[in-house]
């Protein structure tokens, strides 16, 4: 019998996630996958059928390297053990059969036995990186695939587990756009002295243009001296590319600009507050979280096109986690904002690393679907709207006001989609 099939070997459930990732890519890029996210290894009459798949039609042998995995493999009672110890002996017959892949933070020296000496891939940081790597090493070793599978969700549902079908059904989906109010209009001033104090003097959001600024305030206040102002209607400001001040002054680039503006408008609403706190994540991005849900039950109600819920947005299992939003405005094809959801942990040491990070941002929602997601917006949003009934979030950068729709932006379809998770 012919041998190409890739036996993929886990920690079950813990792992299941990265398990049924790798399969559906390996899958689409066209090899032969098996992976069991049933721990159907328990049962001896299915661990018989796994030993003969594994003796008679695998070609490569991929371990995913945890703690989780780690400790399994040295309970004689498990599946992770008998795997690696029948990968161990078919590696006697085909040269590197085993290919370990490192998925976590584990002390290399901590691995099992049989695969203890062996060269290992690290998937810790980034999983792309990992897949690119695993494909080289595939390549090398000659392992080539066969016939690439085109549909990438059918694999996902297969290794998943999810029977799924569209059907002809109205159906109306939300989104994490929410619709906004722009500002009747910016100011554009020059000031007097060093242009590097600004930052000093001005204790609103702006944004530079050579020796001019910009903002959403007036002057009243800020002890500096204005040799320059000019007030423009925002819709005037946009409805070109360019902005011709009465100076003389050319603004190119206006809808950046009032794009960058937007931005810093609401994070300085976040920065001012005394419920929230920014926190940096690799991308430089800032995720806004709240520091206290000032709730004893630590759930935050929110309603929405008139009905009622209710979300936690902080946690202490496994650690310390908190549900925190980023914002990015957008012009087109309406004013609005998009609110991105970030996952943050922590202990009491303070937030995690990058790698912890990463671990904590995929198993603690593990068992989120997209409703869970969604509906926390939305009781981030309240939260920051100080929980009244409202369907309106106002904050000003300034003189003007801005408004949020908390009534996000909703698609409507005549289509539908119905899952089922078989496991």
């Amino acid at each position: 019998m012919s041998k190409n099939l890739i036996f993929i070997s886990h920690s079950v459930p813990e792992d299941n996630y990265l398990a049924a990732w790798l399969a559906s890519k390996l899958g689409l890029i066209g090899y032969e996958v098996w992976v069991d996210v049933e721990d159907l290894r328990s049962g001896s009459s299915f661990w018989n059928e796994i030993e003969l798949k594994m003796r008679n039609e695998s070609i490569r042998f991929i371990a995913l390297i945890s703690s989780n995995y780690i400790n399994k493999a040295l309970n004689k009672n498990t599946g992770v053990f008998s795997e690696v110890t029948l990968a161990k002996s078919l590696s006697k017959k085909i040269d590197n059969y085993i290919i370990p892949l490192r998925i976590d933070g584990s002390d290399y020296d901590d691995f099992p036995i049989n695969i203890l000496p062996l060269d290992t891939i690290d998937f810790s940081d980034n999983w792309g990186s990992g897949l690119k790597k695993l494909l080289k090493e595939l390549e090398l070793q000659e392992i080539l695939a066969s016939i690439q599978e085109p549909n990438t969700l059918s694999l996902w549902h297969k290794f998943q587990g999810i029977r799924g079908e569209a059907v002809e059904q109205y159906e109306t989906f939300g989104s994490n756009w929410f619709y906004c109010d722009l500002p009747k209009r910016l100011t554009v001033y020059r000031f007097q002295g060093d242009l590097k104090k600004l930052y000093e003097h001005i204790p609103f959001p702006f944004i530079r243009d050579g020796d001019f600024c910009m903002g959403f305030f007036d002057n009243e206040g800020l002890g500096l001296i204005p040799e320059y102002i000019e007030d423009i209607q925002v819709p005037e400001f946009i409805l070109e590319d360019t902005y011709s001040l009465d100076n003389g002054h050319i603004i190119k680039d206006t809808k950046s600009k009032l794009t960058n503006l937007m931005n810093k408008a609401i994070y300085y609403y976040f920065y001012v507050s005394e419920d929230f706190k920014a926190y940096t994540i690799a991308n430089k991005r800032k995720v806004i979280y709240p520091i206290s849900t000032n709730t004893n039950s630590k759930y935050i109600s929110f309603s929405r096109r008139g009905k009622r819920g209710r979300r936690k947005l902080k946690g202490r299992s496994p650690v310390n986690w908190s549900f925190g939003l980023s914002f990015i405005f957008q012009l087109y094809p309406f004013p609005h904002y998009v609110a991105n959801h970030h996952i943050l942990s922590s202990d009491k040491n303070g937030f995690f690393g990058k790698q912890k990070q990463l671990e904590y941002r995929r198993s603690i929602p593990k068992e989120w679907y997209n409703r869970h997601w969604f509906e926390r917006i939305i009781a981030f949003m309240s939260l920051a709207n100080g929980s009244k009934n409202s369907s309106e979030f106002t904050f000003q950068p300034g003189r003007e006001k801005i408004t949020l729709h908390l009534d996000t932006v909703c698609f409507e379809s005549d289509l539908s989609y119905e899952e089922t998770n078989l496991l």
